[in-house]
């Protein structure tokens, strides 16, 4: 007996001092990026922007090409942290791809979760791939978010996610004239801090031809998981900048994953009683943001599901069934726009969540001359 009581405690003691050293060296080799930084350009290329003339933009999270129709997620109720091979992943940034080129005049893509360097994608360069599908025709920016050493969750042996380089990538076919990553503020606490995302805007400025103005595109992915203060202060953070933008003058576009429900989409798509918790947070409204900018959404479709199963309809005429108990849809992907940009349409694009837990939003604008 006694001799168990020591093994036991030696396990413990074994257990105990290895996690010691996984946090020290995680908190050591965590990501701190600085309030403000440079981002490069990559193949910049030489149009202006033009005011009076259409402009499309489409926002597309890619969930890292791990998390199609197939794949459930171990943080929204799921099991799993990454997909099954290589082979998965793969098949699900081909058809992301496809789908971004499939869409007619697209001179903007914000593009969030995109993967440069890490496991939970098998290592594919998902940011030089999306870039090379599009062309010379494109600039490319690309912004972390997610940079962590190690991310050792689930609890697994083998479907852990591990190392993570990820983040946003905006892409145009205007000349880029300053490209910079503006971190968030609020976190969270140590040490869940040391392992998890570093929320930004990725925010891209364009000269406009023959005028003084300037085009502000930020490309934004908020935060989630959170108790909703995180979220807020992202929120705030997002106000002050577009409006300090918009008081000199300037046109502001911003696209992406808020991670806050657009206005009344619950009404068309009910949020199931355990997550009316998770979500009560402020929904977005044209007046948190002011009389100067206006939302930019389509309330017909959802542009989320919740990852706590795959989904594979099996019916082939398949149609968004809101009350279906095996199913949770949100709005949470979409653009705010200044006054002095003109919404001409605005869309998502139904890829039936098979490659990403997102659909992608499509708007067309016209920056109007004074």
């Amino acid at each position: 007996m006694r001799g168990l009581y020591r093994l036991i405690v030696r396990i413990f003691a074994v257990v105990l001092i290895s996690t010691a050293m996984l946090l020290s060296f995680l908190t050591i080799t965590e990501y701190r990026p600085d309030d403000l930084e440079t981002v490069e350009v990559v193949n910049n290329v030489t149009p202006s922007v033009k005011l009076n003339e259409p402009l499309r933009f489409m926002t597309f999270n890619i969930g890292y090409a791990g998390l199609g129709a197939t794949e459930d997620f171990v943080m929204d109720g799921g099991e799993k942290g990454r997909p099954d091979s290589l082979n998965v992943v793969e098949s699900f940034l081909a058809g992301i791809l496809n789908v971004m080129t499939e869409e007619q005049a697209i001179d903007f893509y914000l593009m969030q979760e995109v993967d440069l360097n890490a496991r939970r994608s098998y290592y594919v360069n998902q940011v030089e791939r999306i870039q090379e599908r599009l062309g010379d025709s494109y600039s490319s920016v690309f912004a972390l978010n997610f940079k962590a050493t190690f991310v050792p969750f689930p609890v697994s042996l083998t479907d852990y996610i591990g190392p993570v380089e990820s983040g946003l990538q905006t892409l145009s076919r205007f000349d880029v004239n300053e490209a910079e990553r503006h971190q968030f503020p609020g976190s969270f606490s140590w040490p869940l801090r040391i392992a998890n995302l570093k929320r930004a805007m990725l925010v891209t400025t364009y000269e406009i031809e023959d005028s003084e103005r300037v085009l502000i595109v930020v490309n934004l992915h908020m935060s989630a998981y959170d108790d909703g203060g995180m979220r807020s202060q992202e929120m705030a953070y997002l106000r002050e900048f577009i409006q300090s933008e918009y008081d000199n003058g300037n046109y502001v576009v911003v696209g992406g994953d808020f991670n806050h429900l657009f206005p009344n989409t619950t009404e068309v798509f009910p949020l199931d009683e355990i997550l009316k918790g998770y979500w009560n947070v402020e929904e977005m409204e044209n007046n948190y943001f002011g009389e100067d900018f206006v939302l930019g959404f389509d309330p017909t479709l959802p542009t989320c599901r919740l990852l706590h199963q795959p989904f594979v309809p099996s019916d082939p005429n398949f149609m968004y069934d809101p009350n279906d108990p095996e199913t949770q849809f949100y709005v949470i992907d979409g653009f705010l726009v200044s006054k002095n940009v003109q919404i001409e349409l605005v869309y998502t694009v139904d890829q039936g969540f098979e490659y990403s837990d997102h659909n992608p939003v499509v708007i067309e604008v016209i920056l109007l001359e004074d």
